[in-house]
């Protein structure tokens, strides 16, 4: 038989363990719900669809800009 690559203690020695010396903190609490506030922002009105995104708003908002300038 091979010989161990670690030391074997002798039995009549004391073992060594590893003792945390302070207790480690709680993890803090995860809201429920952490991208709820983004989510709000994203839904229109009472039938809860989604919203134009930005660039197609401002798209209709120019057009609609420019419609009322040429009357």
């Amino acid at each position: 038989m091979s010989q161990p690559d670690t030391s074997v203690p002798e039995p009549h020695t004391t073992g060594r363990a590893l003792v945390p010396i302070e207790a480690a903190s709680p993890a803090p609490p995860v809201p429920a719900r952490p991208l709820a506030t983004f989510l709000v922002q994203l839904i229109d009105g009472p039938t809860g669809t989604l919203r134009p995104s930005r660039l197609d708003r401002s798209r209709v908002a120019s057009a609609r800009y420019a419609a009322n300038g040429e009357a």
